[in-house]
C-alpha cells in the first residue's frame, strides 16, 4: 500500500514538475513579447512612406532589408544555403500598355476610348474581345432572393454592362468582402456566355479618379500589373484557386473591366448625370430596366508587356534544443507585402498585414530566450497579395525536407475587432492534435482568446481557407493554421493605418502564436496526419489531391 501511494505521489510529482517546467519556460520567453516593441516596429513597417508595400518595389524592398538587418542583430541566424537571411522569389510582372490598350465603341459615330483614361481592368494576356451591348442593371441572378437582372437574357457573346453598386440595404462598404459580391456576378455571367462584362464604378471611386485624371495616373512607373511566379511547379497547372473541372471551365475569351462614367454613358446612350443617377435610383430602393442596345458594338483590344523581376522573402531559424528533434521544424509565417496605392490611396496595410511582421520579429526574440526542442523557422513571405507568390515559392524550394515540418503557423491580419477573440482556419482539417495544443496553450497561459472557426468551412462563399499563405503548406499535406482578426471594412483601402490598431489584441495573439509554436515544438513526435484519409504523409505527392481544395 505505501508503496503504490510512493508512486502515485512520485506520479503527480513528475506531472507537476512538468507542467511547471512549461509554464516557466513559456513565462521566460512570454515576457520578451511586449506591446511597446510591437507598436515600434509597426510604426515604422505601417508608415505611409513605403508607399503600402506592393510587390515588387523598391518600398517593399527596404521593409524586407529592415527586417532582415533585424533579425541579424537579434541573433537568429540564417537559413538560406548562401548563408543569408533572404530568399530570392523570381517573378513575371505584367503591365498593361497604355496605347496599345484601347476600346472601340461604333454606335451612331465612333468614339475610341483609353486605358487608363477612361477604362481599367487587371488584364494579363494579349486579347481583342468584340460584342454588342447588354446593360443589365447590377448584373444579379437571384431568383430566390427576389432579384434576378438576367432573367430572359442571351448573354452569348455579349458585353455585359451592370453597375458596381450592392443591392438596396446592403452596407456599400462591407459588401466587396462580406459576399464577394461583384466576382461572384461576374462569374455567373461568364458561365452564361458572355465575351466581356464592364462594371461601372460608382460615383465615389469615379470622384477619386477624377482628382487624379484617370484611372491610373497616380500609380508610379512600373506599379501597374499582375505578378506571377514564374516557378509554379507542374502539378499546378490546375490553379489551385477557384479550380473547375475540365467540363464547367468556360472556354470561350473572356475579360473584365471597370469603366468611367463618361465611357458608360458613351455606350449606353445617355448623360454623365444620368450614370450617376441610375446608383442614386439603386440606393433608393428601385430596380433597373435592362436594356439591350443592338445597334452599339464594341471591340476592346489588350495589349501588356511583362518583364522579369524578384522579390524576397526573409527566412530565419533558431535551432531547437534537442540533438534529436531540432532536425524537425514549425515554421511560423506572415506576409510583409501590401497593396500599394488603389484609387490614388496609399494603402498602409498596417492589420494587412504589418501586425504579421511584427509579431513575427517579437516571436523571434521570445524563441531565444527558450527554444523548444524543435527548430523554428521564422519566414516573413513576400507576394502575398498577388496570389501567396512568396510562401508558394518557399514551399517548392523548400531549405529543409518538406517532410519534416511538423506544422506551420501563418499569421495574417491580428490587430483589429473584438480584443478577445480570433478566427482560427485550418486548424482542425489535418491534424487534430494542431487544434487541440492550441487550444491548450490558450487555457493555460492565461491568454484565453475566443475561437470561431467559421471560416474553415471549404463551402464558404469566401473562400477565406484558400486566402492566405497557410494554404501553400496545406496543399503539401501538413497541418496547418491560419490565424485571423477577421474583415473590417478598412481591410484593402486606405483606412487600414496604425491607428485603428488594437495594439491589446496584437499582444494576445502573439503570445498564443508563440506558446503554441513552444507546444508543438516540444512533443515527442511530429503531428498526427489523422483528419483526411487521403493525406497520410507530408510531401509534393499531396499536391494531387483534390480534397485539400474543394469541398
Amino acid at each position: 500500500m505505501k508503496k503504490g501511494r510512493s508512486a502515485l505521489w512520485i506520479f503527480f510529482a513528475i506531472i507537476f514538475m512538468t507542467l511547471n517546467i512549461l509554464s516557466y519556460s513559456q513565462t521566460k520567453g512570454l515576457k520578451t513579447i511586449t506591446e511597446k516593441e510591437l507598436r515600434y516596429n509597426l510604426d515604422f513597417l505601417g508608415a505611409k512612406e513605403f508607399m503600402g508595400r506592393e510587390t515588387p518595389s523598391h518600398e517593399l524592398e527596404i521593409a524586407t532589408l529592415y527586417i532582415g538587418n533585424w533579425a541579424q542583430h537579434a541573433g537568429l541566424k540564417p537559413l538560406m544555403p548562401d548563408g543569408s537571411f533572404y530568399q530570392e522569389v523570381p517573378l513575371n510582372v505584367t503591365s498593361v500598355s497604355y496605347p496599345g490598350t484601347k476600346m472601340v465603341v461604333r454606335g451612331r459615330s465612333e468614339t475610341v476610348y483609353y486605358f487608363g483614361k477612361s477604362f481599367g481592368g487587371n488584364f494579363s494576356v494579349n486579347g481583342s474581345y468584340s460584342g454588342n451591348i447588354i446593360f443589365a442593371g447590377l448584373g444579379v441572378n437571384d431568383p430566390a432572393g427576389g432579384w434576378d437582372d438576367l432573367e430572359g437574357l442571351d448573354l452569348t457573346g455579349k458585353i455585359v454592362v451592370i453597375l458596381d453598386e450592392p443591392l438596396p440595404g446592403e452596407n456599400p462598404e462591407m459588401s466587396a468582402w462580406l459576399t464577394a459580391r461583384l466576382g461572384s456576378i461576374v462569374a455567373e455571367i461568364r458561365k452564361c456566355g458572355a465575351s466581356a462584362v464592364f462594371s461601372v464604378v460608382s460615383p465615389e471611386k469615379e470622384a477619386r479618379i477624377r482628382t487624379f485624371s484617370g484611372f491610373y495616373d497616380y500609380i508610379p512607373t512600373g506599379r501597374l500589373g499582375i505578378v506571377y511566379d514564374s516557378q509554379r511547379t507542374s502539378f499546378d497547372a490546375d490553379d489551385s484557386r477557384n479550380r473547375q473541372s475540365s467540363a464547367t471551365r468556360p472556354s470561350l475569351p473572356f475579360t473584365q473591366a471597370e469603366i468611367s462614367h463618361e465611357l458608360a454613358a458613351g455606350l449606353l446612350g445617355l448623360s454623365k448625370e444620368e450614370v450617376t443617377g441610375m446608383f442614386t435610383a439603386v440606393r433608393q430602393g428601385q430596380r433597373l430596366n435592362v436594356k439591350e442596345l443592338p445597334d452599339v458594338h464594341v471591340k476592346l483590344d489588350v495589349e501588356v508587356e511583362t518583364y522579369k523581376a524578384t522579390s524576397r522573402n526573409v527566412i530565419a531559424v533558431v535551432e531547437g534544443s534537442d540533438p534529436i528533434l531540432k532536425n524537425e521544424y514549425v515554421v511560423i509565417c506572415g506576409h510583409h507585402d501590401g497593396r500599394g496605392i488603389d484609387d490614388g490611396e496609399i494603402i498602409a496595410a498596417a492589420d494587412d498585414n504589418g501586425t504579421a511582421a511584427v509579431a513575427l520579429m517579437e516571436i523571434g526574440q521570445a524563441l531565444l530566450a527558450e527554444r523548444p526542442g524543435r527548430s523554428v523557422i521564422l519566414a516573413w513571405v513576400t507576394g502575398e497579395e498577388q496570389g501567396m507568390n512568396g510562401s508558394h515559392y518557399f514551399i517548392n524550394n523548400c531549405p529543409v525536407p518538406v517532410e519534416k515540418i511538423t506544422a506551420c503557423l501563418n499569421m495574417d491580419m491580428l490587430g483589429r475587432n473584438h480584443t478577445d477573440s480570433l478566427f482560427l482556419i485550418g486548424s482542425d482539417l489535418l491534424s487534430s492534435e494542431l487544434d487541440a495544443s492550441i487550444r491548450k496553450v490558450n487555457s493555460r497561459s492565461g491568454i484565453k482568446m475566443g475561437f470561431d472557426y467559421r471560416y474553415s468551412n471549404l463551402t464558404h462563399p469566401q473562400r477565406v481557407y484558400f486566402r492566405s499563405d497557410h494554404y501553400s503548406f496545406i496543399r503539401f499535406g501538413i497541418p496547418s493554421v491560419w490565424f485571423f482578426c477577421g474583415f473590417t471594412p478598412d481591410y484593402h483601402t486606405y483606412r487600414d493605418v496604425t491607428e485603428g490598431i488594437d495594439y491589446g489584441k496584437l499582444l494576445k495573439a502573439t503570445k498564443l502564436v508563440y506558446a503554441t509554436a513552444i507546444d508543438i515544438g516540444n512533443v515527442k513526435n511530429m503531428l498526427k496526419l489523422d483528419v483526411n484519409p487521403a493525406v497520410t504523409s507530408r510531401g509534393k505527392q499531396n499536391l494531387r489531391e483534390s480534397s485539400l481544395f474543394q469541398p
